[in-house]
Parts: C-alpha cells; structure tokens; sequence
C-alpha cells in the first residue's frame, strides 16, 4: 500500500467523482481508476459503490478513510518534528464559527499574518459540531467554537465570555417576554445560538408567531430594523455592525445570556513553531480587542 495510494482514495472519498479528483491531483481519469482498483486488489475488498453521479464509500470504505486521516496525520506530525527549524513557516489550518470570524479574529489573523508571513494560515468557516469533529479527524490543526466542549481528546483554551441580546427594532418596545407571542423571530438555519434561545422561549412558554430563516447577519439585522421581527445575536458583533442605532437591546436571563468561546485543538497533535507562536498569541490577547 503505497500513501499516494491513500492520498488518491481520500480525495475521491471526499469529491465522490473521479474527474473531479483527477483534476484536483493532476492526474488523467484513468490513472485515479487504475490506482483505486489496485488498492481494491491489495485490500481484497470492494471501497467504493460506483453509479451514475459518481462514487461514494462502502462501509469497508468508511473504515478505511478513518484511518487514512489518522495515516496522513501522522506523516504530517512526522514531516513537522522532523523539519521544524528556527524559521517560522508552513501551513497553519484553522476553522471558526461565522460569529467568531466576522467579530473577533480579523485583528488576532492580521497580527500573527504580520508577525509570520511564511505561515500559510488558512481558515474555513463552519458550525461548531462539524469544526469539533474536523479537528477530531485531523482536519484542522484547531478551531474557534462554542464552548464548552467535552472531550478527552481535545484541548480547549477559553478566549472570551460574551453576553447574548435580543435585538428589535426601536418602534417596537417590549413590555414583557410574554410579548414575543406576536413577534416574528429572524435567524440563520446555522445560527449558533438558535437552540439556546430557543430553549428559553419553551422553558418560558412563549412561542414566536414564525421563524423565518435568512442566509446572512447583515440582512437579518436589516429587516429587524425595518420592524418585520426579533432576532438574538451578541453585543459584540452588533458593535462590530456598528448598528445600535435603529435597535434596542434587551438582556436576556442570566441563565441563557452567557455564551464562551473557545480554542480546541487534539491532545496529540504535534505543535511546531509556527503552531506554538499562534497558541501564544491566542492565550495572550485582550479579549477588548478581540472584539
């Protein structure tokens, strides 16, 4: 078994089409075919159901991609604890939720971009479960999610307490919570404070008159100001919009109002130099200017 073997399958695991990987990889159909068969061969078993849209994995399949980022991973930590020298460099992967990326990283990203410029920092932008079991899978070196997390894999640095509002337009007081009965509440299908507002409203016994979903922050807070409903977001990021000028705030209870942001990363993952300068910096800034 040969690891571009295993780079090749990996890819095609994640595409599900053999032209798309053969582009990807540089290399002509026949040849990600060839390489895929023959894995098949040495495994003696079937790792792929091909139809008509494409291929997608068996259970042996599954199985095999499980250890497959586990393989790669660990020539990648073997490749960094080997190579790691006084020059800060190499690739840097990271994830965040869209709250956290939107409000408080551009300045911490900006910083350490400028302090290492050979780091290749990457981040991809996610809900909180897929970015904690990305990390858990080797495919991100550390994320910023919701906290806490439980995990005896993971490590997790806490970066900042927030409170949670509930925001509405200024013609619009709320006189009670009992209020929102005639309210329409605006969210995101991937919000992640959705479920905890939600909680609240059932544990009070309100419930909105509709949900209506939006694919952006920017419009949702629009629409609250234009009087169609309510949403819930941080003080922060309303900050960050510069908006509270055309809203009114309202504290929600204790119980619900605190949310934690955290850093996860894998107990066992080989922090190299360019990892290591990150954490610090993470652990070391003002949450003030975070935000």
């Amino acid at each position: 078994m040969e690891i571009r073997d295993l780079w090749i399958f990996k890819e095609l695991a994640e595409s599900g089409n053999t032209t798309k990987t053969a582009k990807k990889l540089n290399y002509v159909q026949s040849n990600i075919t060839g390489r895929i068969k023959k894995l098949e061969s040495e495994l003696q078993t079937q790792l792929f159901y091909r139809h008509a849209r494409g291929v997608s994995l068996t259970s042996k399949g599954t199985l095999l991609l499980s250890y497959t980022d586990q393989i790669l991973h660990l020539i990648d930590t073997t490749k960094k604890a080997v190579q790691d020298s006084e020059i800060i460099q190499g690739p840097l992967y990271l994830g965040a939720n869209e709250t956290t990326a939107s409000a408080r990283l551009p300045a911490l990203l900006a910083s350490y971009n400028q302090r290492y410029p050979e780091v290749d920092l990457s981040l991809k932008i996610g809900e909180t479960h897929p970015l904690i079991n990305d990390v858990l899978n080797y495919k991100l070196d550390g994320a910023f999610v919701v906290g806490p997390v439980q995990d005896d894999d993971l490590i997790q640095i806490p970066v900042m307490e927030e409170e949670l509002v509930l925001i509405t337009d200024q013609r619009h007081s709320l006189l009670s919570w009992t209020d929102l009965k005639h309210q329409t509440l605006l969210t995101r299908s991937s919000c992640i404070y959705r479920k905890r507002l939600e909680q609240w409203l059932q544990e009070e016994g309100i419930f909105p008159r509709k949900i209506m979903e939006f694919g952006t922050l920017e419009s949702i807070i629009g629409c609250v100001k234009a009087g169609l409903g309510v949403s819930i977001t941080t003080q922060s990021l309303v900050k960050q919009y510069q908006v509270e000028r055309g809203l009114n705030l309202h504290s929600l209870p204790p119980k619900y109002s605190n949310v934690s942001t955290v850093f996860i990363r894998r107990e066992d993952t080989f922090v190299d130099r360019a990892y290591k300068n990150f954490l610090s910096m993470v652990k070391q800034q003002d949450p003030a200017k975070i935000e």
